[in-house]
């Protein structure tokens, strides 16, 4: 079925420092999700590190457990508002300390912790261990996955959360990110939440930019609109080059009509196919059809690649 869903992302800003940071820090978060809630969105983001934003080394000794305090503020407005949030925080685990995002659903239960896949330098030399994997959770509404910051500069994260199946990545950040958020929507064929203070972006697959915020926007820098940017995505879409797949658009065209929304890129060469239908998914479509999803049709030119490769000099 068609899986419309509305996603927000929150260009936090810290408090001002002084006496009672953390509650402080944590009560401007419930805020800031309540006011995004009012746009009903299925997904809200917060930006990395968001409970310690602008303390620079002391964060790393902030660092709690998920579960822990700033989830369970958070947690408490998801559920109010049966909504999922995204909440980057420093975490503490035993003797181990992570830069995680946690995703709370929307009964308030954290379902999942992404440990940053590529820490930088500086955060591993504060004692920041790497993580593993990119998981993806499958929510109600489709599989989900996360980055964050540094990891946007390695190509193996963005395969990782492509392989594992992602229609949906929250980037949450301290750096804006700029065209490689573009580059990695259309290079693996998601969705992405990027969520930063000065610019968050909600990209689609193609890499259009469908809403943005931020405080180098000048309305939200003076305080005429909030820093809360909503869109709604279509997550039974999916992501095609065209190859082997145009000649089949028309005839898709003529049976689905106005039940299908095929958006053709040129000279990029890749476009993007959607249900509009709720007893007929894309995947249906696919089936149907014999079409090739963009990362099969890479695949397979991988795997025909290698078939056909010859020892030098034979």
């Amino acid at each position: 079925m068609a899986r419309l869903i509305r996603v927000s992302t929150i260009a936090y800003r810290p408090v001002e420092a002084g006496d009672d940071w953390m509650p402080r820090t944590r009560a401007k978060m419930a805020s800031m999700l309540e006011e995004a809630a009012r746009a009903k969105p299925d997904l809200v983001a917060l930006p990395e590190f968001c409970n310690v934003l602008g303390l620079g080394d002391e964060a790393y000794d902030l660092a709690e457990p998920i579960p822990g305090p700033t989830t369970d503020a958070c947690a408490e407005v998801a559920a109010k508002h049966r909504m999922y949030v995204v909440c980057p925080i420093p975490e503490r685990d035993g003797d181990m300390l992570y830069n995680t995002a946690a995703l709370i659903d929307r009964t308030g239960q954290v379902v999942m912790k992404y440990h940053k896949y590529q820490p930088t330098i500086g955060e591993m030399e504060h004692g920041i261990v790497p993580g593993s994997d990119a998981e993806v959770y499958e929510t109600d509404f489709g599989p989900v996955g996360c980055a964050i910051c540094f990891d946007l500069k390695f190509i193996e994260v963005g395969q990782h959360l492509a392989a594992n199946g992602a229609r949906l990545v929250v980037f949450a950040s301290m750096f804006i990110g700029g065209q490689r958020l573009e580059h990695w929507a259309r290079d693996f064929g998601f969705y992405l939440v990027s969520c930063c203070p000065a610019r968050s972006y909600i990209v689609d697959m193609s890499g259009r930019t469908l809403a943005e915020t931020g405080s180098e926007i000048n309305q939200v820098s003076a305080g005429l609109v909030p820093p809360i940017a909503t869109a709604v995505i279509n997550m039974d879409r999916r992501f095609f080059h065209l190859d082997a797949n145009q000649d089949k658009l028309p005839e898709i065209i003529r049976k689905y009509g106005p039940g299908v929304e095929i958006v053709i890129d040129y000279p990029e060469a890749h476009f993007t196919l959607a249900s509009n239908m709720e007893d007929v998914t894309v995947d249906d479509i696919i089936a149907e059809f014999g079409l090739e999803p963009w990362l099969d049709y890479l695949n397979r030119a991988r795997r025909v690649r290698q078939a056909h490769l010859r020892p030098r000099g034979s």
